[in-house]
């Protein structure tokens, strides 16, 4: 939230071209796996011009994260070991283990906050720790 809007957007030619695309890809893909583990196959991803601005991303972020903590809050763990069947984007149908859908999510999440703080290196912005450890140490102190 603390960046220009010209260094949210700037196209830097790495993954989703810019900060703005990479947060846009990453809350994307959170809701599509969400979706899938609910049963549904998104045919798309979002679009950038869709979340125009920080503000909308967060925005629907916020809503994705809330509706990842209701899921989480009521998983069970029969869950975990059962196969979701879904379609990927372009339609193609897979199954996988919910517990292997959700360490995918996890991942997938790191990787990409790991291409953006390269990115905000870039942009010579400010960054924040990503050591978990030190994340639980500073939230429970």
């Amino acid at each position: 939230m603390q960046l220009t809007d010209e260094q949210f957007t700037r196209d830097i030619g790495y993954s989703w071209r810019s900060i703005h695309g990479q947060v846009v890809h990453t809350m994307s893909a959170e809701w599509i796996w969400l979706s899938r583990l609910d049963g549904m196959s998104p045919t798309s991803l979002f679009k950038n011009e869709d979340y125009p601005d920080r503000t909308a991303v967060r925005a629907r972020w916020d809503e994705i994260e809330a509706e990842v903590r209701a899921f989480m809050d009521n998983l069970q763990d029969s869950q975990l070991g059962e196969t979701i069947h879904y379609q990927n984007t372009s339609g193609q149908p897979y199954g996988k283990k919910g517990f292997e859908i959700l360490a995918h999510l996890a991942n997938h999440g790191t990787d990409h906050r790991a291409q953006i703080l390269a990115m905000l290196y870039q942009l010579d912005a400010p960054t924040v720790g990503q050591d978990m450890i030190g994340y639980l140490i500073e939230r429970d102190a």
